[in-house]
């Protein structure tokens, strides 16, 4: 670009809004043992446990994907006495191990109750969350973008009417790429359940929305 062109620098924000079409059911597992091969073996059982309780609720055991994985020394704080004053020592309490995971599949009431009432009463005992996504997550980018560009475009075509001049040639565009969050928070279930009975929820989740700014130079002539 050279010195004496005289150019607009218009950002461009893009907005976007679905119904999300997918569940992502997170599910933690926690297993502590004064040893480490036994916390690791519970740990192993769990996953197997929770494997098994969705084949039940008609799933692949394939399609439970380990998200982390973490075994850690768990310590506790205890307090005590030395003289008049208090002192602290860490009491070693055993190895946690821990398990996260995700079922991931198409939003249906139905299927979302049966896996959810399923997993609820296995023995592994998972904390589980709820979370809608949307599939297509490039498509809804790509909208985005899109939104961006035509936002652009309008806002450096009326500044220009405006200012009596002509908008020109694209010179650039500058993109961040930063990751958007397309998914709903988690939300915990553990409240919501009760293992005793069939549970029938009736989820209608709101709109996923997302916006992302674009950077556009034109020359204007």
């Amino acid at each position: 670009m050279t010195e004496d062109k005289r150019t607009i620098h218009i950002r461009g924000t893009g907005h976007a809004a679905q119904t999300p079409d997918t569940v992502v059911l997170s599910l933690t597992l926690t297993a502590q043992n004064k040893e480490y091969s036994a916390a690791m073996k519970i740990g192993s059982q769990q996953v197997e446990m929770l494997r098994e309780s969705i084949v039940e609720a008609g799933f692949d055991a394939d399609d439970l994907k380990t998200i982390n994985f973490d075994v850690r020394a768990v310590y506790e704080d205890e307090e005590y006495k030395e003289g008049n004053s208090k002192r602290y020592r860490r009491n070693f309490i055993g190895f946690e191990c821990r398990h996260d995971l995700k079922l991931t599949f198409d939003l249906d009431n139905d299927k979302l109750n049966a896996a959810v009432d399923t997993i609820a009463i296995s023995l592994a005992q998972p904390k589980i969350s709820i979370a809608f996504t949307i599939k297509n997550a490039d498509a809804f980018a790509d909208e985005i973008l899109k939104d961006a560009a035509r936002n652009a475009r309008r806002q450096a075509e009326i500044l220009c009417a405006a200012s009596g001049v002509k908008l020109g040639k694209l010179l650039s565009v500058n993109y961040s790429w930063d990751e958007l969050n397309i998914r709903h928070e988690p939300v915990p279930c553990g409240a919501l359940l009760a293992p005793s009975e069939k549970n029938s929820f009736d989820f209608r989740p709101d709109e996923i929305k997302a916006s992302d700014s674009v950077d556009f130079i034109w020359e204007i002539e």
